[in-house]
C-alpha cells in the first residue's frame, strides 16, 4: 500500500517537473512575463473560473506588468494592460489581425456551409479577401454622409413615433425599464436597418433573439452544438428562416438601408448563396443591437435616477427645443454640437458598464514596441475594462460614476483618449459607431423631454450585474417604472447634418483606420 502511495507521489512530481519544464523552455525570456505559473498550463484555468468577468483586473493589479503572458494547454495569450502598447499594436494590420476570429465565427457561430467558408476564409488578412471586402462594405454604408443620414432619420421617427403613442394614451405607462428600453432600442435599430419588413417585427423573432445571445460562446466554441448548445442553434435557424423570408419578399427593395444591402450584395458578388447570406445575417444580428440595448437602458438609467445628472441635462436639452403654432421642435442636432454634459454622461455611462475584450491573431513573429516578442499562433488580448478601471486613465475616482467626466473644461485633467474602448479601436474600430451613438442620444434626449420617469417603489437598484456574452454589462435585476408623459404636444424631430460624425469614439480616431503596417 506505501509502496503505491509513493509511487503515485513520484510519479505526479515526476509529470510536474515535465510540465515545469516545458512551460519555461518554450518561454522565450524576450516574450511578456508569465503569470499564474503554479501549476503549469492550469493556473490560468483556474484564476478565470474563480474570478470570471474580474479575472484582468485582479492579474493586472496582483502583478503590474504593462503586459503579461497567460500560458494555457495549447496556446499563449497576452493580455495588454499599459494604454501606451495599444496604438502600437494597431499599427500592425497584418501581423496582429481579427479576421482568423472573424472567420471562424463565420463557420461556428453562422454556421455557414463549407462551399461559403472555403470562400470567406481565402486571404483573410489581405485587401482583396472576403473578410476585408465586407468589412470595407459596412465602414463605406455607415460613414458620415448620406446613408448616416438616412439611418438616423428612420431610427429616430422610429423612436419618436413609438413615444407619441404613449403619450396619446395621456396616462401612465407602467414598464420594466430594462426590458422596455431594449425592446425601444431592437425596434428602432432593425427596423432602421432592414425597413418595412423588419425580420424582427415578428415577435417569435424577437423572443429566440435572447436565447441567440445567451448561447453565444457555446456555439464559437464549435464543440458537438447540437447537444451543448441546442438551444442557441434552434434560435440561429429560426433567424436564418426569418431573413431568408425577408429576402423572398423584397425586403431589401422596400425602405432597407444601405448598410442592409451591402451586406447582401457583398457577399453575394463573392459567390455566396442566399441561404449563407441569411445565416451570416442572423448571426451577425447580435453585434448590431447587443450592445446598443444596454448602452440605451444605461444612459437613461443614470440620469433619471440621480436629480443632479437630470437636471443638468434637461438644462442643456431646453436649448434643443422650440415651438411653433403649439408644436414642439427637437434639434437633435443642437444636441450633438451644444450638450456637452447629455453627450459625456452617455460616454460615461458607456464607459462605466463597458467589458468589450477585443482580440488579435499574432500571424507572425513581432517585437511589440521594441520591447516584447509575441511569437506567431498567440493571442493578443486587449480588454476594454482594464482601461476603463485604469486610475492612470481616468484618474482617482475611475470606479465611480461621474456624468461630467468627459467634459473639456480649462484647468481640469484630461484623460487618456486611447484608454476608451467601448468602440474597439484601429482596423476593428466600429463602424457603425456614429450611429449607435446618435440613436442612443436621440433616445435619451426624447424620453428626458418627453416624459418624467419614476421608479414605483423609489428605488433604483439594478442588484449589481448579470452574466452576458456582449461587450455591455447586464443588471441583475430590473426597475419597474412608471412613464409619465409631460404633454400630449405633436413633437417633430429635426436633424439636420445627421451624418456628421459624434465625437464619442475619443481617441480611436477615424486616423488610426489608414494606419500603415510599420
Amino acid at each position: 500500500m506505501i509502496s503505491d502511495i509513493t509511487a503515485a507521489v513520484v510519479g505526479f512530481a515526476g509529470f510536474y517537473i515535465f510540465l515545469w519544464a516545458l512551460l519555461w523552455l518554450t518561454q522565450d525570456a524576450r516574450e511578456p512575463p508569465m503569470v499564474e505559473t503554479a501549476i503549469p498550463f492550469l493556473s490560468p484555468i483556474i484564476v478565470m473560473l474563480m474570478k470570471w468577468t474580474t479575472v484582468h483586473e485582479y492579474l493586472r493589479d496582483k502583478y503590474g506588468y504593462p503586459i503579461h503572458t497567460l500560458r494555457l494547454p495549447g496556446t499563449r495569450a497576452y493580455v495588454v494592460n499599459d494604454t501606451s502598447l495599444i496604438p502600437a499594436i494597431h499599427k500592425q494590420l497584418r501581423t496582429l489581425t481579427a479576421a482568423p476570429f472573424v472567420v471562424k465565427a463565420f463557420s461556428n457561430l453562422m454556421g455557414v456551409s463549407k462551399e461559403a467558408f472555403e470562400i470567406m476564409g481565402r486571404d483573410p488578412i489581405e485587401d482583396h479577401g472576403f473578410v476585408h471586402r465586407l468589412t470595407t462594405e459596412s465602414k463605406n454604408s455607415l460613414a458620415p454622409g448620406p446613408n448616416l443620414d438616412q439611418l438616423n432619420t428612420e431610427v429616430v421617427d422610429i423612436l419618436n413615433n413609438s413615444f407619441s403613442a404613449i403619450c396619446a394614451a395621456q396616462e401612465p405607462k407602467t414598464a420594466n425599464l430594462f426590458e422596455w428600453a431594449s425592446h425601444e432600442a431592437m425596434m428602432a435599430t432593425t427596423g432602421a436597418i432592414y425597413g418595412p419588413l423588419n425580420p424582427f417585427n415578428d415577435a417569435k423573432v424577437r423572443t429566440v433573439y435572447y436565447d441567440l445571445q445567451a448561447g453565444l460562446l457555446r456555439l464559437l466554441m464549435g464543440f458537438m452544438k447540437p447537444i451543448f448548445a441546442k438551444k442557441p442553434l434552434e434560435a440561429l435557424e429560426t433567424i436564418t428562416e426569418a431573413f431568408e423570408k425577408y429576402y423572398a419578399r423584397g425586403g431589401l427593395e422596400t425602405g432597407s438601408s444601405a448598410f442592409a444591402r451591402g451586406r447582401y450584395s457583398c457577399p453575394r458578388e463573392h459567390g455566396v448563396s442566399e441561404k449563407d447570406v441569411a445565416k451570416m445575417e442572423a448571426g451577425g444580428i447580435f453585434a448590431l443591437i447587443a450592445n446598443t440595448m444596454p448602452a440605451a437602458f444605461w444612459t437613461l438609467y443614470h440620469i433619471v435616477s440621480d436629480p443632479v445628472v437630470l437636471a443638468d441635462c434637461r438644462r442643456e436639452l431646453h436649448g434643443a427645443v422650440s415651438e411653433k403654432d403649439g408644436q414642439a421642435h427637437l434639434d437633435l442636432t443642437y444636441v450633438k454640437n451644444s450638450c456637452p454634459i447629455m453627450v459625456s454622461t452617455m460616454q460615461e455611462a458607456m464607459r462605466f458598464h463597458s467589458i468589450d475584450l477585443a482580440m488579435r491573431a499574432v500571424v507572425e513573429d513581432h517585437m511589440l514596441d521594441g520591447k516584447y516578442l509575441l511569437k506567431k499562433g498567440a493571442t493578443v488580448m486587449i480588454p476594454g475594462k482594464i482601461q476603463h478601471t485604469s486610475s492612470l486613465a481616468w484618474g482617482p475616482n475611475v470606479n465611480e460614476f461621474y456624468h461630467k467626466r468627459f467634459l473639456k473644461m480649462p484647468g481640469t485633467r484630461t484623460h487618456n483618449p486611447v484608454a476608451f474602448r467601448v468602440f474597439g479601436g484601429g482596423a476593428t474600430l466600429c463602424p457603425g459607431r456614429h450611429f449607435v451613438a446618435t440613436e442612443i442620444l436621440a433616445f435619451a434626449s426624447m424620453m428626458l423631454l418627453r416624459f418624467d420617469i419614476k421608479a414605483v417603489n423609489g428605488q433604483w437598484s439594478t442588484g449589481g450585474y448579470t452574466q452576458t456574452n456582449g461587450g455591455i454589462r447586464l443588471p441583475r435585476q430590473d426597475v419597474q417604472v412608471e412613464l409619465l408623459p409631460r404633454d400630449n404636444k405633436q413633437w417633430h424631430v429635426a436633424f439636420a447634418g445627421s451624418g456628421k460624425a459624434t465625437d464619442i469614439a475619443e481617441g480611436v480616431k477615424d486616423s488610426e483606420e489608414s494606419m500603415t503596417e510599420k
